[in-house]
């Protein structure tokens, strides 16, 4: 017997020690993972604070040339197919002067190039290199071809053969609002990562794709764009290249497995953040995807290194807890002793509705009879409301079940928090609750009560982005006028619930005998 009692209480050690320790290792991946996310959220979040920095700064200066008569005047001389070349060269110069000083105040502010194409998107002015004009850029820049095509502005990532850009790209009208090309305002790569990582970030660049990766860009390999360690289908773009000065660290990561992790995540054209370690050291590794101008995901991504010293002290948290939910034993009985105690709160969560929390079916009649008999105790009224909702299953059946109990909740919320703390509201199944009204004054303050309910409930309510309409129809019931027991008590606001619906829904009856 007693060897029994010695195995069985080994096997249970040896089954709660199993289960507590893969317990405890999913306990910390999953906040190790809820880290993981938040810091890819917060790097989006920083990335799309800039962009929309740097549209609404662009937009301004876009609207200032626009406005600017002279730029115009001559950027539409530069559209007239110009025979004579130092005539072209005397526009180009003129524009040139006429807003470098300007250039020189943007590109002091981040802006790197501002260009003007021509409609057949030949470059007339790049205004970081004057002397470099006259090529066709209809191979290399998709954001230029669709904003001469459309004549719709155009903005996304696109690359060159000397560095990765975010680009805005606006057509360019003269004053009998003619078509006359683009002018382009961009951010360099490095502004961009400049704006977007901070001192916490040791390392960042811009990768780019290698499908988009033109002729240009692979001849300057050498210089600009070297083959990425982290994905195969990627260049590196070196003049972003924040590194660290250990190269060890790139030797370490450049693995097998990290590089496959990093590939089947890169497939979901989604953010993602990784964890790796080095050196004692937890780094994350966070890739940001950007589109081009035609919306493409992931021909780019940002690619920051950050060291975390919340991941670090994770994993000293898992050995701890560990090593003291092996140490002390005895806490198993604790444990046993807290199933048991769940068991019984389990039994009591059999009295309430699993979604909204409220009563339900059966502690709903165990209340309304203890209200009764509060009611006949001290010789006071009290009132019984039937509500069903208008419209649920419209919205059920559109969005789903998932917006059919989160607007359940909202309603329970809703309902509840304008009535009073003595009042009891139940969920009976589906879209139907009651709401018990004790110590009532009249049926008009009762009516009040449900019209008000029918008010709430016909604003506006918006879940998940989505703005939705519903009424409710109300039927009441009236102790002790109407009924005495509970069962024709909860009969007639039934049907006087049914009579609300029958007359057009989204309103509350009273019961009349007429009415049944």
């Amino acid at each position: 017997m007693k060897i029994n009692k010695f195995f069985t209480i080994s096997a249970v050690f040896i089954v709660f020690g199993v289960i507590g320790y893969f317990a405890i290792n999913s306990y910390i991946t999953s906040k190790e993972a809820y880290y993981l996310g938040m810091q890819n959220k917060l790097l989006k979040a920083k990335y799309d604070t800039t962009y929309k920095y740097f549209k609404i700064m662009t937009n301004d200066i876009y609207e200032m040339y626009s406005q600017n008569k002279k730029l115009i005047n001559l950027f539409s001389k530069a559209n007239t197919n110009i025979a004579d070349t130092n005539k072209e060269n005397e526009i180009r110069k003129q524009l040139y002067n006429s807003i470098k000083r300007n250039y020189k105040r943007l590109n002091r502010m981040g802006i790197s190039q501002v260009n003007f194409y021509l409609k057949n998107n030949i470059v007339f002015l790049r205004m970081h290199n004057p002397t470099f004009f006259g090529d066709d850029v209809s191979g290399a820049r998709p954001s230029v071809v669709l904003a001469n095509k459309t004549q719709k502005p155009q903005e996304g990532v696109e690359a060159c053969d000397f560095m990765v850009g975010l680009r805005f790209v606006y057509p360019a009208y003269n004053y009998k609002h003619e078509h006359i090309g683009s002018i382009e305002i961009s951010y360099s790569s490095k502004q961009l990562l400049k704006n977007i990582t901070d001192n916490f970030v040791f390392d960042s660049h811009m990768l780019i794709s290698k499908s988009v990766a033109k002729g240009t860009i692979v001849q300057k390999e050498s210089n600009n764009y070297k083959e990425s360690w982290e994905a195969s289908g990627y260049y590196i773009e070196e003049y972003t290249h924040k590194k660290l000065g250990d190269e060890n660290f790139y030797a370490k990561i450049n693995n097998k497995n990290l590089r496959s992790q990093i590939a089947s995540r890169i497939k979901t054209k989604k953010s993602f953040s990784l964890n790796i370690g080095y050196n004692y050291k937890n780094i994350i590794l966070t890739f940001l995807p950007l589109a081009d101008a035609k919306g493409v995901k992931n021909i780019s991504y940002i690619v920051t290194y950050t060291e975390s010293d919340y991941l670090s002290n994770l994993i000293i948290e898992r050995n701890y807890i560990k090593a003291l939910f092996f140490t002390i034993i005895s806490l198993l009985y604790l444990f046993a002793l807290y199933v048991v105690s769940n068991q019984e709160k389990l039994k009591s969560l059999a009295l309430y509705d699993t979604l909204t929390k409220l009563p339900n079916r059966t502690l709903f009649m165990i209340e309304l009879k203890q209200e009764l008999n509060r009611a006949y105790r001290h010789k006071e009224e009290m009132a019984l409301m039937f509500l069903d909702l208008d419209g649920f299953k419209n919205i059920n059946d559109t969005y789903g079940h998932q917006m059919g109990d989160e607007l359940l909740f909202y309603v329970s919320k809703l309902v509840t928090s304008n009535l009073r703390k003595s009042d009891i509201m139940a969920r009976l199944g589906g879209d139907e609750f009651t709401v018990i009204l004790g110590d009532i004054e009249d049926e008009k303050s009762v009516v009040k009560v449900a019209q008000h309910l029918i008010d709430e409930l016909n604003k506006d309510i918006v879940i998940n982005q989505k703005v939705l309409h519903i009424g409710v129809s109300i039927g009441i019931a009236i102790y002790p006028q109407d009924a005495k027991d509970p069962e024709t008590l909860i009969k007639y606001a039934d049907a006087m619930m049914y009579e609300s619906k029958n007359k057009g829904k989204n309103q509350v009856t009273l019961y009349r005998k007429e009415n049944v």
